[in-house]
């Protein structure tokens, strides 16, 4: 069991009970999977090579292939590769949500938190810099043509506040929603 995961069970749910006076555990709202996106437009060959590759360094899992949509033209039989697609859950997802919050984000320049959720159960929101992973960093030169990372935090909750008690618990650094 990852650290992060521990922290949940030990020190969060413990926390959310008795905030939110909920009376069994099975009613706690709890992060349900985490999926990442990575590339674009572009379907040359090494743009998708490059896009699995750093999804696999990132995250230590291996990502599927992800294809154009199909287009209106009845002529287009083949729909070309765009980049690579992941799901985690359980250990992996914790430990990619604690490599993220203390080790991702504290070196993004200019960083200053992350926006409240728009919706209820998921939150999104996209890195514009992979290189904020150091594991990528010594190799620039095969992944600098990269775009950026869209990042899919799905919970069980139920509101809006749900997920950002939840969020909060689990020290995601929103921005505070006072103007």
């Amino acid at each position: 069991m990852h650290s992060f995961q521990k922290h949940y069970y030990d020190i969060v749910q413990r926390d959310l009970i008795l905030s939110e006076n909920l009376s069994t555990v099975s009613m706690l709202s709890a992060p349900k999977k985490i999926s990442l996106c990575l590339g674009g437009d572009s379907t040359n060959e090494s743009y998708v090579i490059s896009s699995l590759s750093a999804l696999k360094i990132i995250t230590g899992q291996t990502p599927y292939f992800t294809q154009q949509k199909p287009s209106k033209q009845k002529n287009m039989i083949t729909r070309e590769g765009v980049g690579g697609k992941l799901t985690m859950r359980g250990p992996k997802m914790y430990a990619f949500l604690y490599k993220l919050l203390f080790d991702v984000l504290p070196h993004i320049k200019q960083f200053e938190g992350l926006r409240v959720p728009a919706h209820k159960n998921i939150y999104c929101f996209v890195l514009k810099d992979i290189f904020a992973f150091q594991e990528l960093v010594p190799l620039f030169p095969y992944f600098e043509d990269l775009s950026s990372l869209q990042c899919q935090i799905h919970f069980t909750t139920k509101t809006k506040y749900e997920a950002l008690v939840l969020g909060s618990s689990l020290q995601i650094c929103f921005l505070s929603s006072k103007n």
